[in-house]
């Protein structure tokens, strides 16, 4: 690939990764979500009644979040954002390919070349799938806890939950430290999982795929992901929230109010929250103003500069002063 193909590629990304399935960001899921979202307000639309239904644009789309300047900053950060990755995840992105290689080189030199494995079978092609989105969650799951309890990579993490109005493009709101410190030990982690499963079931290591991602993974993204980072209240039953991570509980997690700070870290699953103490499952619907809950809400974060910048700011400032804030929660202003 010449130079300027190349180029040509990052600048587009921010285009690609709408028309392309294997990104979350993909028109496919967002329509996927506006089906669900449309269901949602029919049944509100039957429970209220005509007269007291708001018109389904207006519901859908409603002013006051898209002319919202933490909208607004949204939508020019995910552009700015993807080209900048695009261009980082050039050297990065490789990661999973790499563990991989690595791991199975590690295993030959511990324990031998490997037998000659086993056929293909959907059995272990079950396996290898689960197994592999397993891992995957949990390093997404263990990473967003990691986030939030150290108060450095707090610094970083905070530029998801400043957004003080949430719609689809807000999942992208992710600071590229976060976003690298992801993609690399996300995928050291998936590629070191394959590694051990193609050493041990040879030719059967194979991973069921949609879209060119795990399916189980494509899945979960038409499952109404998009309506996660949205006003549209869908809830679980309790139960399944034990297990599944439904749209009202990662709304919850924004919230500004404490006794939801640090709940419901789960990506696709939950019982890493149920299992950590962290898990949160609504029983009802419930009233949420997003933010951080502190005084920095209301214009701090209204801005490119401050969502690239202010976190180094911080970090270096909380490094130079050694303030107390160390020893609080991250995301619990010092006294």
């Amino acid at each position: 690939m010449d130079k300027e193909t190349g180029f040509s590629n990052i600048f587009l990304a921010p285009f690609q990764q709408l028309l392309d399935p294997a990104y979350r960001m993909s028109i496919l899921y967002l329509a996927s979500s506006l089906v669900v979202a449309l269901a949602a307000y029919m049944v509100i639309k039957l429970r209220k009644g005509e007269a007291e239904t708001v018109p389904l644009l207006r519901w859908l789309l409603p002013l006051e979040v898209l002319r919202h300047p933490s909208a607004q900053v949204d939508f020019v950060f995910y552009f700015v954002n993807k080209i900048l990755l695009a261009a980082i995840y050039a050297s990065v992105f490789v990661t999973a390919p790499l563990a991989q290689r690595a791991t199975l080189a590690l295993m030959n030199s511990l324990f031998g070349p490997p037998g000659a494995g086993f056929e293909p079978h959907f059995g272990f092609s079950i396996l290898a799938t689960v197994l592999t989105i397993l891992v995957l969650d949990f390093a997404l799951w263990f990473l967003h806890y990691v986030f939030h309890r150290v108060p450095f990579l707090w610094d970083y993490h905070k530029v998801h939950h400043s957004a003080e109005v949430m719609t689809p493009i807000t999942a992208a709101r992710m600071h590229p430290v976060e976003e690298v410190l992801d993609s690399l030990t996300a995928g050291a982690c998936v590629g070191v999982t394959y590694g051990v499963l193609q050493y041990v079931l040879g030719p059967a290591a194979i991973v069921i795929k949609l879209f060119e991602i795990n399916i189980i993974l494509a899945i979960f993204f038409f499952a109404a992901f998009h309506l996660r980072h949205s006003h549209v209240w869908i809830r679980y039953p309790v139960w399944l929230q034990h297990i599944l991570v439904c749209p009202a509980q990662h709304q919850i997690h924004h919230s500004i109010d404490r006794k939801h700070w640090d709940k419901n870290m789960g990506f696709i699953f939950a019982f890493w929250d149920w299992a950590a103490g962290t898990l949160y499952a609504p029983k009802g619907k419930e009233e949420i103003t997003y933010g951080l809950g502190t005084d920095e809400d209301g214009g701090t974060w209204h801005s490119l500069r401050a969502l690239y910048f202010l976190p180094f700011r911080q970090s270096l400032e909380r490094l130079r002063t050694r303030k107390k804030t160390e020893t609080h929660h991250p995301s619990e202003p010092a006294e």
